[in-house]
């Protein structure tokens, strides 16, 4: 008897079922755990339209933004539309009730949600134990590394970019592009630097506020490149929350903005 997973993806195997990644979201079952937090949806009775259509928002969004989107995410975007179909055909032949579509994907987010609480506390005795902590390498300019969003929820974040962008496309419905603007990586960092600077905390929706599609996935990348350099940091006051930039201790060159520019 085959599963839904193998009737959708029959080479998968078993190891890749779960790949854990702290402190930040990294995979279609943090999307999902973070849609029914923040929808306050059992996680046994998972309205599954719902999901679904706010699953496969934030995949536009991230694809806006020009975010390299995963096969995981999109085999799961799959699957909830598999198991949405599965809900509308009819029942068991009377006697026997079918089972629910969606105690597969229920199984597996509970089993996820034990595993990354297990992986938590591990780090947490981690720390404890060794009761010391290295001061962190200086990324050079360039590098590829990951950036820390351990206290914001990165899917809140690209959740207020989004909505930043169907602002101004509900501002500018029939907008007509003359002539292509330019906005440089290297130019968004200098002046998102400089406007922390000047006023310590910023709410970011005051500052994309206004902006075009374009002008926004700059501001996003260097905001980026930014925290990952110290220059900036993020904060949520609560789940969910809104959320503010801010001004570190850290003096960042600001002549070498220049390099993160796409060639």
């Amino acid at each position: 008897m085959t599963t839904m997973a193998d009737e959708l993806e029959p080479e998968a195997e078993e190891s890749d079922a779960y790949k854990i990644e702290l402190p930040a979201f990294h995979g279609p079952l943090d999307l999902l755990l973070h849609l029914l937090k923040k929808h306050e949806i059992d996680i046994y009775d998972i309205p599954i339209a719902l999901v679904t259509e706010q699953y496969n928002a934030y995949l536009e969004a991230m694809e806006q933004l020009d975010l390299d989107i995963a096969a995981d995410y999109i085999y799961m975007a799959a699957l909830l539309i598999h198991i949405k179909s599965k809900m509308l055909l009819p029942g068991g032949d009377g006697e026997t009730p079918a089972e629910d579509p969606r105690k597969e994907l229920v199984d597996r987010l509970i089993e996820y949600q034990r595993f990354k609480a297990v992986a938590e506390t591990f780090a947490e005795t981690d720390v404890v134990r060794m009761a010391m902590w290295s001061r962190p390498a200086t990324p050079l300019p360039g590098d590829q590394e990951e950036v820390d969003m351990s206290e914001v929820s990165l899917f809140d974040l690209i959740d207020a970019f989004r909505t930043a962008l169907n602002r101004y496309k509900e501002a500018h419905p029939q907008s007509i592009e003359l002539q292509r603007i330019v906005h440089k990586v290297s130019d968004k960092m200098a002046e998102l630097y400089q406007t922390v600077q000047e006023r310590s905390t910023v709410r970011l929706q005051w500052l994309l506020e206004g902006r075009g599609r374009e002008e926004l996935i700059a501001i996003f990348l260097a905001m980026l490149e930014l925290v990952r350099l110290g220059g900036v940091s993020l904060k949520q006051s609560e789940t969910f929350g809104e959320i503010n930039v801010a001004k570190t201790q850290n003096e960042i060159d600001q002549t070498k903005f220049a390099l993160f520019d796409e060639s």
